[in-house]
């Protein structure tokens, strides 16, 4: 029974019983592309003559009572568990899940706030997108979604006059401050159903609009020379020329932007914060306004750039020319409608043979410059933001007023 060309026989049969219930039943098991040993092997083991092709139709239960009667007088079950392991019931265990999931949204429809509206019709979009499933959830992680789901309906209002942050909401509701983070499954789901029941697409909208704060004041943006009423932080910053952090919570309550003295401004990107800080040194107060996305900007920055193209003012960016640079400068042009700040091909040739590392992989398609991709594809060169910080702190020094 061990002769290994009987394991194709034996696989079969193990996948056959298997995907049965582990039941032997009359339908004959087809093996087909069988090598001649194979073949013969089967054939021997059945005492049956070799076929002109190499493909053999065998009955289960003819060959449970052949095995059966065999000196080991294991049948075929015992056989394929003893050659193989025990056996594994998939069809119960896929009746048992589908029962599971039977009872996990008959559960799910049964909690009280299943019958608010939106929250069905959120619901039902959670189960025709097999959602949960896919990020891992169970029926205990639903109701602990309802559940919060039904507390924040029922005290919106409240909430709107007193904000909670949503740290505070997850300790309140699942015992941890951590419970709601995005990288939890209820944290996910929970946002996913909030900005449906809002019908806003910001997630950061989606929660004020329940009254819970996502995080204000771990992130922040970073820039220099901003226009700033008088007597705000961002005026004080400006006018002592140093560098300012700029806190979500900052964003949200104005912290003292000058929007009209931005609409008519030239408002300057860079990646780096070293280029931030050699601008404090060499041009103080004097500095044309210049904001730093840190890599790809994050959501404080990217709330920033909105906020000053919401205005209408010139937005200019810079970054490294290398794949990552370049990503970043295609990110702040489109979703600002910035135009190029000294990234153009003529711009990358002028430093090309200063200092420089291998550019990694092939650039593609630059359009605010079609020249740019060949160039560097043809050099291989990539340049940091800070090896020509020099040329960008003129461009700057050049606007003071």
């Amino acid at each position: 029974m061990h002769h290994p060309d009987l394991a194709v026989l034996w696989t079969a049969t193990r996948k056959r019983l298997e995907n049965n219930g582990i039941t032997i039943t009359s339908v004959p098991l087809k093996l087909k592309g069988l090598q001649d040993s194979e073949v013969i092997a089967v054939c021997t083991l059945l005492g049956r003559r070799r076929p002109k092709d190499n493909e053999l139709s065998v009955d289960l239960r003819a060959l449970d009572d052949l095995l059966a009667s065999s000196k080991t007088g294991l049948g075929l079950i015992d056989t394929i568990e003893v050659n193989g392991g025990p056996l594994r019931d998939r069809k119960g265990e896929r009746l048992a899940k589908n029962l599971t999931r039977l009872e996990l949204w008959e559960a799910a429809s049964g909690h009280q706030i299943a019958h608010d509206p939106k929250v069905a019709d959120w619901l039902g979009k959670l189960k025709r997108t097999g959602r949960l499933k896919r990020l891992g959830g169970d029926s205990d992680t639903l109701v602990d979604v309802l559940d919060a789901v039904d507390w924040l309906l029922a005290n919106r209002e409240v909430l709107r006059r007193a904000p909670l942050p949503l740290s505070t909401l997850a300790s309140v509701q699942l015992g941890d401050a951590h419970a709601l983070d995005g990288d939890t499954v209820v944290g996910a789901l929970l946002g996913e159903a909030v900005c449906h029941i809002s019908s806003l697409g910001d997630p950061r909208a989606a929660w004020a609009s329940f009254g819970i704060q996502l995080d204000q004041v771990s992130s922040s943006a970073l820039a220099i020379g901003l226009p700033g009423v008088e007597g705000s932080m961002c005026a004080t910053a400006t006018s002592s020329g140093q560098p300012l952090r700029i806190t979500w919570r900052m964003i949200e309550h104005g912290f003292g932007l000058n929007l009209r003295a931005v609409r008519d401004s030239t408002i300057y990107v860079c990646e780096n914060p070293a280029v931030i800080s050699m601008t404090a040194d060499r041009h103080r107060e004097r500095s044309a306004p210049l904001i730093c996305t840190e890599g790809m900007p994050g959501s404080v920055t990217s709330a920033l750039l909105d906020s000053v193209a919401g205005t209408g003012a010139q937005i200019k960016v810079h970054a490294d020319f290398d794949q990552g640079g370049l990503a970043i400068a295609r990110y702040v042009m489109r979703r600002c409608d910035a135009s190029a700040w000294r990234m153009g091909a003529d711009d990358y040739l002028a430093v090309v043979t200063g200092p420089s590392n291998p550019l990694r992989g092939k650039v593609g398609p630059t359009d605010w410059d079609p020249a740019l991709a060949p160039a560097m594809n043809h050099h291989r060169r990539a340049i940091h933001e800070e090896a020509i910080a020099h040329t960008l702190l003129d461009d700057l020094m050049a606007t003071e007023t």
